[in-house]
């Protein structure tokens, strides 16, 4: 019975995603509403996205600029024999009934990670070792074959949906949960600070512009003189441009910002709603 017990704690901790199912019901704001958001292996090094081995549930297909977390596929989601003896033995227990959905989740996650022969060798490469080394095209082919028959009844609800941004997991969890962030990944201060420095270098540029402008225009004020007329003419158009030119780039930034911000908002929202008739039948 012990062991039964520690068995069934560490496959809920090897593949549930227990804070992703949390936050299901808002994940749309994070990724396209359906499972077959996930972009084959290959795909990734065209995006400059390097593939980081990461066994935490939590972290599968999670993506971040330059790379996306993907955890390995465990053998003995592959094996018969398991499932048999442990996962389809008629026991309906809620831990059960989770690890069960966690495990068919994630196999038809790889369903879309794993589309063609090429994938499959990424998958296999000695530093990711997603895959067991042995599985040849054809065998995956035949493995993979009976995935897409599963449905969003049988998976777990974080697999309703496919790759999702870290960036806005970050702000769902600080809404939802409270939580300052949803994974912390930084090695350090430094990496923690360094998203910060463009940005701020990007302020204080046209803070400075501004301010030098500014400066100008005062200056001038002092060259009435007639022989200076025309060097003070200049001198105060160029600084009520330059004032001009920073007062609308940064009004073109915020409101393309805001655009694009909105944008993907109502594209997400009408792709849950356009989804919802889909998902219904699925779950029913």
């Amino acid at each position: 019975m012990a062991s039964a017990e520690k068995l069934t704690a560490f496959l809920l901790g090897d593949l549930n995603p227990h804070k992703l199912n949390q936050l299901a019901p808002q994940l749309w704001l994070c990724s396209t509403p359906s499972h077959t958001n996930i972009p084959p292996l290959h795909n990734h090094a065209v995006h400059g996205r390097d593939i980081i081995v990461s066994e935490d549930p939590a972290l599968h297909l999670v993506w971040a600029t330059g790379r996306i977390f993907i955890k390995p596929l465990p053998t003995y989601l592959l094996s018969h024999a398991f499932w048999a003896h442990y996962l389809l033995d008629g026991d309906l227990s809620e831990k059960k009934t989770r690890i069960r959905q966690a495990g068919m989740g994630l196999l038809r996650s790889y369903l879309y990670c794993i589309r063609h022969e090429t994938d499959l060798r990424v998958a296999q490469q000695s530093h990711l070792n997603l895959v067991p080394a042995g599985i040849t095209w054809q065998r995956w082919c035949d493995i993979s074959a009976s995935f897409d028959a599963i449905t969003n009844s049988e998976v777990s609800p974080r697999y309703h949906f496919g790759k999702l941004q870290l960036s806005r997991l970050h702000w769902l969890v600080r809404i939802r949960l409270r939580e300052l962030n949803y994974y912390y990944i930084d090695g350090g201060y430094g990496e923690s600070f360094a998203r910060y420095y463009g940005p701020l270098l990007f302020v204080f540029g046209i803070l400075s512009v501004l301010l030098s402008a500014m400066q100008v225009g005062m200056a001038v004020e002092q060259l009435q003189s007639r022989d200076w007329m025309a060097f003070w003419s200049v001198c105060r158009w160029f600084s009520v441009i330059s004032l001009l030119l920073s007062a609308i780039v940064t009004f073109y930034l915020m409101v393309s910002f805001l655009i694009k911000s909105l944008d993907e908002f109502i594209w997400a929202a009408r792709a849950q709603y356009r989804a919802r008739p889909r998902l219904k039948t699925e779950t029913a």
